[in-house]
């Protein structure tokens, strides 16, 4: 804490008296003023924007339902962000469309533990990443928290997750989709990742079927893909995964898109 100067008159022999305290500028008052909240949730006084790191896991559908209502929220209003996710809005159809042989290495099999260790640290990065923004800005005299976490993918072992797998083109379209069949107990599961790269303002309506092995069309579900922005959508029906042969996105009565199973 600096001391306070005191205000009088000139001369050593001068008559001082102490300034009153809101007369002295004092340095951290200065540069710690009270923050206030914006409208989109980042305050007003850090520079430091808590959403910069969520454009990556937002687009490979890392967030959570809470993190990805305030990150869409955020997008709103903020174009630096949005941007941002335009640049890597095409990686999961990027990544869908790398052969499987590039991940083979000298451990054709890695843990099935891995990725769930790796998500959770991700996770955990994040929050500390807000948590030192918000208390930065809302102390008085900054204070700077080093944190040591250790995490250890946990030992129990289950079902992998089903692997996304770009779907392929039936039309000339600007549509790009990857989509992940999991089995559950009443049916098959499908989570898409999709995206309509074009300038186009308009908003179109798509809708998701499966073809069983007697070619028989079932409605999975439907949804409306916006320009420039990423849809995880999940659709379901009751065909079970082993008698699936086709997974189709469809526009009106044409279909558009095709994953054979």
């Amino acid at each position: 804490m600096l001391p306070a100067r005191r205000v009088g008159g000139p001369g050593i022999g001068g008559n001082r008296s102490p300034a009153r305290h809101d007369q002295v500028p004092h340095p951290l008052r200065i540069a710690c003023p009270a923050p206030c909240a914006r409208r989109d949730g980042r305050c007003a006084v850090s520079t430091v924007d808590p959403f910069t790191y969520d454009d990556g896991p937002y687009v490979l559908g890392n967030l959570d339902a809470d993190e990805r209502a305030a990150f869409e929220l955020h997008l709103a209003t903020c174009e630096a962000c949005t941007e941002r996710v335009r640049e890597v809005a095409p990686l999961p159809v990027l990544l869908a469309a790398v052969p499987a042989s590039a991940f083979v290495d000298a451990v054709e099999h890695p843990p099935a533990t891995l990725l769930p260790g790796l998500l959770h640290r991700a996770r955990f990065e994040r929050r500390r990443r807000r948590w030192l923004t918000s208390g930065l800005a809302g102390l008085a005299a900054a204070c700077l928290v080093a944190l040591a976490v250790a995490v250890w993918p946990s030992s129990s072992s289950g079902p992998s997750a089903p692997r996304p797998q770009a779907m392929s083109a039936l039309v000339s379209s600007k549509v790009h989709a990857t989509a992940a069949l999991s089995s559950v107990k009443w049916g098959t599961k499908i989570d898409l990742v999709c995206e309509y790269y074009t300038t186009d303002a308009r908003e179109w309506d798509y809708q998701l079927v499966v073809l069983d092995k007697n070619n028989v069309a079932h409605p999975a579900g439907s949804w409306k893909l916006v320009p420039g922005k990423v849809v995880h959508f999940t659709g379901g029906t009751a065909v079970p995964r082993d008698q699936i042969s086709k997974v189709q996105i469809t526009m009106g009565d044409r279909a558009i898109l095709q994953l054979a199973v």
